[in-house]
């Protein structure tokens, strides 16, 4: 992975009018291509029957889904990559990636704190759309990081993910709190 990211950062960019989420779902099965020994369609069916084997393929994916997507927002809006600080905590990392580290979002310990817990919300979410669907997905013995992004693509549609994607945009619209009556 990383010669991905060594060249991924160096590339140009140009912005796109492709959904971020289009973009990281691509991306995460992507990873599948890095990690050929990880693919039960070459190793065999039982590759992930060890808690050890799996937490290799978990430790990657949380590992680089922040810098993938961070990436991905930030090439939609035009702008580079960029790369992580190993010298943040997981959340603060990611604000700082998708925003740059001196805007106000990504140095607001408010915002990280929002952050944070809305992380732990939607890990704890159950069995929702992108939970069934990686569920579907391994139940053939897909591999992990095509199944994820089987996930992501599920949490993309905008009755899951989406619904808080509509959420955003009817907040901007809205304004301010003075204008909450006026909006309703």
């Amino acid at each position: 992975m990383e010669a991905f990211e060594t060249n991924f950062y160096n590339l140009s960019f140009k912005q796109t009018k492709a959904h971020p989420m289009a973009m990281l779902s691509c991306l995460v099965s992507a990873f599948s291509s890095f990690y050929p020994e990880a693919n039960p369609a070459f190793v065999g069916q039982n590759i992930y029957s060890t808690q050890q084997e799996r937490d290799v393929h978990i430790h990657r994916i949380l590992g680089v889904a922040p810098s993938v997507a961070a990436a991905c927002y930030r090439i939609y809006e035009g702008k580079k990559p960029l790369p992580a600080n190993l010298k943040l905590g997981y959340v603060e990392n990611f604000l700082q990636m998708v925003y740059g580290p001196e805007h106000e979002f990504a140095t607001n310990p408010k915002i990280k704190n929002a952050l944070e817990k809305l992380f732990i919300l939607h890990a704890e979410h159950e069995l929702n759309c992108s939970t069934a669907a990686i569920r579907h997905m391994e139940s053939s013995v897909a591999d992990v990081y095509t199944s994820v992004s089987g996930a992501v693509t599920a949490l993309y549609g905008p009755r899951h993910g989406g619904a808080n994607e509509a959420v955003l945009k009817m907040l901007e619209e809205i304004g301010s709190v003075d204008k909450i009556d006026q909006f309703i």
